[in-house]
């Protein structure tokens, strides 16, 4: 008997619940003991039930939802206004788990136009009139999609250049910011003037997440770059699987290919060559690509967005934002002298920590500097 059970557990779809508990407890409980009773072959490994409290909570749901085939998503109006239940949807959708929605709602409560567009798309289970359908579905097992996010963490004195920011982001959605727009965009610029901050910034902004549902890639190519490598990354990560490509233009024939039918935004950071970005256009007429490069005629090869110097009120904050305690007037000279370039300023700002951690104040520090 015991090896007949494991012989037929690891088939056993698994099932992560998520709900907003102010208003979907009472039907994700129903859902839960509706399986137990009627459907005991699918099983609900995890739900927010069982965590335990103020113990690595988000790793416990991460490890819960890394472990399923499905999330089942009780759709709710608290359950769309919920930080935590769009962190475990976007959670799984990155890591490939089927995400269900199922209506914990009538209809008229749901504000369909709120909702991700890939939501939107979705069919939505109504349990009371669909309830074999909802297990056929999952008993014939996810057809793993992943949805990656791959761009890098903003740094923690990050500020915002909203005329860059706009200009960038305006080019790559509809004018009412309900639509991507397939496109080859570029950043650029001199070295260190925060091309890379910018467009991580734009990756992390909620209507470029929402509108490229497909997913957000991000590679970095430098000066001597191994493209094969890159390529391979992107495909990685996009499908979880690292084939054994005939060469870059195979990669590159076959990254297009997975991009067709998306809508993916692929970032190609710190380009230094047009030979090493080609093989990253190929194919994928459905996403947009974004490129940063100090090369003024590479980036006329898109519609391109020039970035210089910080304006005085950023830089400015920068600084301040780096070390609190310096005077405003001391950030302002200090700016000037270094002519608003960021990289300077992030360079000077951390020489001005140090000095404090030493026991200087931010002004012997800045006076120093």
């Amino acid at each position: 008997i015991r090896h007949a059970i494991d012989a037929i557990l690891p088939l056993m779809p698994g099932v992560f619940l998520s709900y907003a508990r102010t208003d979907g407890e009472r039907r994700a409980a129903e859902i839960r003991e509706r399986l137990k009773r009627e459907d005991s072959d699918i099983v609900i490994q995890q739900d927010r039930l069982f965590l335990e409290g103020g113990i690595g909570w988000w790793k416990q749901i991460t490890d819960a939802i890394d472990s399923v085939e499905f999330l089942v998503l009780v759709m709710t109006p608290a359950a769309i206004a919920s930080g935590t239940v769009q962190k475990e949807w976007r959670y799984a959708r990155q890591q490939g788990v089927c995400v269900y929605p199922v209506k914990g709602a009538p209809d008229s409560e749901l504000q369909f136009p709120k909702m991700p567009r890939w939501m939107s798309k979705a069919h939505f289970f109504d349990l009371d009139a669909e309830w074999p359908t909802f297990l056929a579905h999952l008993r014939k097992g996810c057809d793993r999609r992943r949805v990656p996010f791959m761009a890098p963490d903003l740094p923690p004195h990050f500020v915002p250049r909203p005329k860059e920011y706009d200009a960038l982001k305006s080019l790559l959605l509809t004018a009412d910011r309900s639509q991507p727009v397939a496109i080859a965009t570029a950043l650029s610029g001199a070295g260190g003037f925060g091309k890379t901050t910018l467009a991580a910034a734009l990756c992390h902004d909620e209507d470029i997440v929402e509108n490229f549902d497909d997913g957000i890639l991000w590679v970095t190519l430098g000066q001597t770059p191994d493209v094969l490598g890159a390529l391979l990354t992107a495909y990685a990560a996009l499908t979880g699987e690292r084939p054994g490509f005939a060469g870059q233009e195979d990669a590159a024939f076959q990254l297009g290919q997975k991009l067709e039918q998306r809508t993916c935004l692929l970032v190609i950071d710190d380009v230094w060559n047009a030979a090493h970005l080609r093989p990253f256009l190929r194919g994928g007429k459905t996403s947009a690509r974004l490129f940063t490069t100090r090369d003024a005629n590479i980036a006329a090869e898109a519609m391109a967005v020039n970035v210089d110097e910080m304006r005085e009120a950023e830089a400015v904050a920068l600084l301040s934002k780096s070390v609190p305690s310096l005077d405003t007037g001391a950030a302002r000279e200090l700016s000037r002298r270094l002519g608003e370039w960021p990289l300077a300023l992030e360079l000077a700002a951390a020489m001005m920590r140090e000095r404090v951690r030493l026991g200087e104040s931010a002004g012997q520090a800045a006076t120093r500097l």
